[in-house]
């Protein structure tokens, strides 16, 4: 299946099964981990990063692409972030026929606080190359972009992402690290602020279903009264353990109650 926006995971039917999350290295499982281990007669995808477009053109082109193959969206899926996505997607393909069902490992939403803390978490895994005033600083400057415009996500990432690129090029003198290395760091970081940008154009209310939120221990939905399953497993492995595999197995094949 030739196709521009997604990437297939699996190929084991004629339905398919669109994913949205980041793309991008991790230490939790992705996607493809629980496509590898969800045997069901269906086709998983996941979305491709392109261009800069709001979520709401981006949505439109996805679908264009998926109905365009003729073939049945079963279900769609979303995590973390992308969940916020994945729920406008299903609003979108249930417009033009029945609905998929809408399954949101994690789900989040994007907000200032959480792009003020993906900096501070991305700084920290250099902390030992960088000095106690330039954490404190990058500290002090993520509170203030909060504080200062709570809504204006983009200027608070425009603002982190110069402040982390600077930081960055100090590290690389530091450590005479190739200027090819920094550049991919910093591109690698602006990508996923740009990802979280996209996602906070999103949201949780649906107009054609409802739905199921599946939540890792400490996680709760982010809306009230949802569908929810709590599970006793931790983040990082939400995606990858047997038994997550084996329920969404079950939801997909109609053994579990949907």
């Amino acid at each position: 299946m030739e196709l521009t926006n997604w990437r297939q995971l699996s190929d084991r039917g004629p339905d398919l099964v669109p994913c949205l999350d980041y793309p991008g290295a991790r230490a939790a499982a992705g996607f493809a981990e629980l496509a590898a281990g969800v045997p069901v007669d269906a086709c998983f995808l996941h979305y491709r990063p392109a261009g800069a477009d709001p979520l709401a053109a981006c949505v439109d082109r996805w679908t264009d692409e998926l109905l365009a193959t003729g073939r049945p969206v079963r279900a769609v899926l979303g995590y973390c972030a992308g969940a916020a996505m994945a729920t406008r997607l299903a609003d979108a393909i249930a417009a033009t026929g029945p609905p998929p069902m809408v399954v949101l490992f994690d789900a989040v939403a994007t907000t200032n606080g959480s792009l003020a803390s993906q900096f501070m978490s991305a700084l920290e895994s250099n902390a030992r190359h960088l000095t106690a005033d330039e954490l404190a600083d990058a500290r002090a400057l993520s509170a203030q972009l909060v504080e200062t415009y709570p809504h204006d996500l983009p200027k608070i990432a425009a603002a982190l992402t110069d402040r982390y690129d600077r930081l960055i090029r100090a590290v690389a003198d530091r450590l005479s690290v190739h200027e090819f290395l920094r550049q991919e760091l910093t591109g690698a970081f602006t990508a996923y602020l740009d990802y979280l940008l996209l996602a906070s154009e999103g949201g949780f209310d649906m107009r054609m279903t409802t739905p199921l939120f599946l939540c890792s221990t400490g996680y709760e939905p982010p809306v009230e009264g949802a569908r929810t399953i709590v599970l006793d497993i931790g983040h990082d492995d939400l995606l990858r353990v047997p038994r997550v595999h084996e329920l969404v197995t079950d939801l997909l094949t109609g053994e579990h109650p949907w």
